[in-house]
């Protein structure tokens, strides 16, 4: 179709060229057809910038493999560093490996809570949400990627405290409530991470086709094989190490690629006002939608809880988790305005007749329209790529090795030798790995006309993700006190699952429907319409039934938590209480006689 760019072809195949449609955004239809729009020449690369050729294949090359051999000599640099860490620390070089214990400053906690964080969500979902939401859209992203951090820096010391020795949440979860919770905690977070670090690599796959016109698998194996490399080298160190020079060159290319957009974009008034209010409705609903959502998955990111370990102290953790959280919200932000200008000037440029430049066709693309800007120089076009490069990159180190953590304290329990730990721990690194590369080259190549293949479908698993981790929060979190019992969380943990599957039942009337829900509705039902003010009909953050679902889900699970809870202690109390009469009337009676 004239005019959709080839990247967006591989997404949306032969999506009609629809336009997102609000008051004063557009001309009439009408109008729009009294413009005489020529067709479009196919984009060449020798011309000019265009979709595959923003720039040249061997500049792409050298930016990834740079970026990548770079990571990889900051990485090695943490074997002379694990050794001198572990015997100042008294502790073995495979427990350092794994876990970093008691040995980082706050600064180095936030560049680390800064780079594990700033993944490549941030090139397409800030600017999703302030297409939708507007402010509403853009706030309520900015705080919920703070609130995950902001309660784990106060509650994390009480982990800490109840079990030092810990690598991980599940560590925690087995001792306080058993095996049975603390497998079931594993899956769904293991889950959690897998299919994270798949999105980021596929991610980095769709970047070389889009930037230089090379199958996903030049951007894929590479970033999988190098930090698979220095992961198995260095550990959690090689990837706190990384974090450092990731999170500052993150900073630095947001802010220079936003002052530039900053300069480039141009609308009036009346485009920036309707831009700003947005769809208010499905920008509130998104505004809860997403600091519930989120909050869910942040806290129960392992990369998140490693930092939590690796703090040297309370205070080091707690000033280290509130700035680096501080960083991310700030970056967030800025993308999130960036989507909110760019939209903008989509309205100018679409109010023209002819039409100048390309429709945002896919809100989550919005970003993205600032490589096509007139003004936008090679220079700012190879920045985007090295900060895509940077954001995954920095990601999929962290994630996997806290994939890998879970599994420390179980092999602390046999007799291995330090040596045995290590290289168990670094074929896990292989393990989760390679898994990952291949799931993730398959999925960049599903595409279909029926737009349901992985290359657009992957990302809503993330939805279901969200799902399972916001049914954890109340059942984990209260085993902080002594109140909830095993079977109280296990209640919890239950009835928030069943109380998704019973809302897609009763909504779509089937009990197929029901766990179609645990996606959200985004597999299983054909044919799940938007309602109303809602954009979409599936998925977290846009569909009418998510706000309200994220919001009922925590006070579901409380109240089955703390119920069952409540009927145990009732019931342990009394049974004390039973015992001691029967003791009592037991125990033979001594009679004085006069």
């Amino acid at each position: 179709l004239v005019g959709l760019k080839a990247f967006r072809r591989a997404f949306v195949c032969i999506l009609p060229r629809a336009r997102f449609v609000q008051t004063g955004e557009r001309e009439s239809a009408a109008e729009m057809a009294q413009c005489d729009v020529p067709a479009a020449a196919p984009p060449s690369c020798p011309e000019g910038p265009a979709e595959m050729c923003y720039i040249s294949v061997g500049l792409g090359h050298g930016l990834l493999f740079g970026c990548l051999c770079l990571f990889t000599v900051a990485g090695g640099l943490a074997v002379p560093y694990i050794v001198r860490m572990a015997k100042a620390h008294g502790g073995s070089n495979s427990d350092f490996w794994y876990s970093a214990r008691e040995s980082q400053a706050w600064w180095s906690i936030a560049l680390s809570i800064c780079a594990t964080s700033a993944g490549a969500w941030l090139l397409y979902t800030p600017g999703e949400a302030a297409y939708h939401g507007g402010w509403w859209g853009v706030i309520g992203y900015t705080v919920a990627i703070f609130l995950g951090p902001l309660v784990m820096a106060f509650a994390a010391p009480m982990f800490r405290d109840q079990m030092p020795d810990a690598s991980n949440v599940t560590d925690w979860v087995g001792q306080r409530f058993g095996r049975g919770p603390q497998v079931y905690v594993t899956v769904v977070l293991i889950y959690y991470m897998f299919i994270y670090l798949v999105g980021q690599l596929k991610t980095m796959g769709d970047m070389t086709v889009k930037f230089y016109g090379k199958d996903p698998e030049w951007g894929i194996v590479p970033v999988a094989l190098f930090t698979m490399a220095y992961t198995m080298i260095g550990g959690l160190p090689a990837s706190i190490m990384t974090d450092w020079a990731q999170a500052i060159a993150i900073l630095i290319f947001v802010v220079i690629i936003c002052i530039t957009l900053f300069t480039e974009v141009r609308f009036s008034s009346t485009e920036w006002n309707a831009v700003s209010k947005g769809n208010p409705d499905a920008g509130w609903d998104a505004f809860v939608a997403l600091c519930i959502s989120v909050f869910g998955a942040e806290v129960f990111n392992l990369a998140f809880w490693q930092r939590i370990y690796a703090a040297r102290d309370t205070r080091q953790l707690q000033t280290g988790f509130l700035v680096g959280a501080g960083m991310v919200s700030f970056i967030t932000f800025l993308f999130g305005v960036c989507g909110l200008l760019l939209k903008a000037n989509d309205m100018r440029q679409n109010g023209a007749c002819p039409p100048e430049g390309t429709p945002i066709y896919v809100p989550a693309f919005t970003f993205f329209e600032v490589l096509d800007m007139p003004d936008t120089t090679q220079f700012t076009r190879a920045l985007v790529f090295l900060l895509a490069v940077c954001t995954i990159a920095s990601c999929a180190d962290s994630f996997q090795t806290a994939i890998t953590s879970v599994v420390r304290r179980e092999l602390s329990r046999h007799d291995f030798s330090w040596q045995k730990t290590l290289l168990i721990g670094e074929g896990l690194v292989v393990l989760v790995n390679v898994p990952a590369m291949l799931f993730a080259i398959h999925s960049a190549k599903d595409v279909n006309a029926n737009f349901n293949g992985l290359a657009v479908k992957l990302t809503d698993l993330f939805g279901m993700a969200d799902v399972f981790t916001i049914t954890l929060v109340v059942p984990i979190f209260s085993g902080l006190w002594p109140f909830v019992t095993t079977k109280g969380c296990v209640a919890g943990l239950v009835a928030g699952v069943f109380y998704v599957v019973l809302w897609g039942w009763v909504e779509f009337g089937t009990f197929v429907a029901g766990f179609s829900n645990l996606t959200l509705m985004c597999f299983g039902v054909e044919g799940v319409a938007p309602k109303g003010y809602s954009p979409y009909g599936c998925g977290p953050w846009y569909a009418w039934r998510s706000a309200i679902l994220f919001t009922t889900i925590p006070m579901v699970s409380f109240a089955a938590t703390y119920t069952v809870s409540w009927m145990e202690n009732v019931h342990n109390t009394l049974s004390k209480l039973a015992a001691t009469k029967k003791r009592d009337d037991e125990e033979p009676k001594i009679e004085l006689a006069m």
